[in-house]
């Protein structure tokens, strides 16, 4: 019965106690009862009063205005204690509790995150604005770590162009170099332009067959070795839209490598196109960029629609000369004021040979690793056609940190009418990102769920 009145159960206050001498009286009860008896007291010297001789009279009125006193400095104060209804009770419960709300300390793992942020300090000493500065990352998928020194100088032939230049090295003695001329600021800022080159080696390269029902067991390595040197130029019709159009001599070679198992022990030319010979190739390019993500190095809002198109122009013979369309598609939904990001990627990719021709193995687009499935290995799928689907759902767990959980699906097709949604690879996965709105540092994830098993994935950069 302790909740008959609708008030929660509290113990009794000292007031309760003493008055508990002279009555019942429950918790709660005891400044009523004392505002009361105050009343009760005023009521009979008032009687009193107008029944005595005038000096007892005098005093009873005394006495009274004590009481009035009494009545008044505490009526409003005891009243004011007493709840009038349980929601009330809960009302005052929580006002006292906020007076003594102190806010939430940072850890130490918080708070030094916060000032790497703040200090820029990967940026200043992995991507300075210009000056020396490690180039640190990978150089392409499959390379593993790389390091080695890059320079970058802006203003070289005036305000209007920069220079950059790295040569980069790993482990698995993958090595490229780079180098390259931009003006990003021709025509007021309407147009831009570069002229670049660079020169590598990858020499363990995964060749698993072609198709989507290639076999794992038969993975082999090819080493490839090639120049690079072209330029670009473009204009901005809008701050995010530009065109832009590309122009770069090739000169692909194909090497045993360093694999235990060379491609030439298992593949013909006949399983893997242009095995045997490899011309140098022209390739023009055209480029239409739809870009208003924000930030762009590490975006939380916005989208990015690109399509683009590629000629690939056999300069020895014309045998291996093709095209390629491809459409990338980027969208990112941000929740709840950016603290949450729902990122969406799609890709398709059409590669067309004339007649007679074929697309060489080694310029096929490929599926497997850690920036498309996930859940398999470097260049696990490989065709002349290509979709990729993944979603992301990112999330900030403290500054410069970020969760994900994301899904890959995606397939190969030698024939296009084949490049459909059945009979899809997937793979699922949760990971964490570190950088800063400017860009992604480094990312660890682990993919699951794939035929290929578990993978660890330790990668520079962003996914997407």
């Amino acid at each position: 019965m302790a909740l008959e009145s609708g008030f929660p159960t509290s113990q009794k206050s000292w007031l309760d106690r003493a008055l508990s001498l002279f009555t019942d009286v429950r918790a709660g009860e005891g400044p009523s009862a004392l505002l009361l008896t105050a009343n009760i007291f005023c009521l009979l010297a008032f009687k009193r009063a107008a029944e005595g001789t005038s000096e007892r009279a005098a005093w009873m009125l005394r006495g009274a205005a004590v009481c009035l006193a009494i009545h008044t400095l505490t009526a409003v104060p005891l009243l004011a204690q007493e709840p009038t209804t349980r929601a009330e009770a809960l009302r005052r419960e929580r006002e006292a509790k906020s007076t003594r709300l102190t806010p939430p300390e940072s850890g130490r793992l918080e708070r030094t995150l916060l000032a790497l942020e703040n200090g820029r300090l990967f940026e200043r000493i992995l991507n300075p604005a210009e000056g020396f500065f490690p180039k640190v990352g990978n150089i392409t998928t499959g390379s593993g770590f790389s390091f080695g020194p890059a320079y970058r100088k802006r203003g070289l032939f005036g305000d209007e162009s920069d220079f950059s230049v790295f040569a980069a090295g790993s482990f698995s003695r993958y090595w490229m170099l780079d180098a390259k001329l931009t003006l990003p600021r021709l025509a007021g800022d309407r147009m831009f332009a570069d002229l670049h080159g660079r020169r590598y080696d990858f020499p363990q390269e995964d060749f698993f067959g072609l198709g989507p029902d290639s076999r794992r067991e038969d993975d082999v390595t090819y080493g490839l070795r090639s120049t690079q040197v072209g330029g670009t130029a473009g204009i901005r019709l809008r701050p995010w839209l530009g065109l832009s159009g590309s122009v770069d001599y090739l000169t692909p070679r194909i090497h045993p490598g360093d694999g235990s198992r060379p491609i030439n022990a298992l593949f013909s030319p006949v399983d893997a196109p242009g095995l045997d010979v490899q011309p140098d190739f022209i390739r023009y390019e055209v480029l239409t960029d739809l870009n208003y993500r924000q930030p762009l190095g590490n975006p939380r809002r916005g989208g990015r629609y690109a399509l683009l198109f590629q000629l690939f122009d056999d300069r020895n013979g014309n045998q291996d000369s093709f095209q390629r369309f491809e459409l990338d598609v980027q969208q990112y939904i941000s929740i709840l004021k950016e603290r949450r990001v729902l990122a969406l990627h799609a890709l398709a990719s059409v590669s067309d040979a004339g007649e007679g021709q074929a697309v060489p193995f080694y310029l096929q687009r490929t599926l497997g690793g850690p920036d498309d499935l996930r859940g398999f290995r470097h260049f696990r799928f490989r065709d002349q056609h290509l979709l990729l689907l993944q979603a992301e759902y990112r999330w900030e767990i403290f500054t410069a940190v970020d969760g994900a959980i994301f899904y890959d699906t995606g397939k190969v097709a030698s024939r296009r009418e084949d490049l459909d949604l059945r009979n899809l690879e997937s793979d699922y996965g949760i990971g964490f990102r570190f950088g800063t709105s400017n860009g992604v540092f480094l990312r660890v994830e682990g993919a699951f769920g794939s035929s290929a098993g578990k993978h660890f994935i330790l990668r520079f950069g962003n996914v997407f």
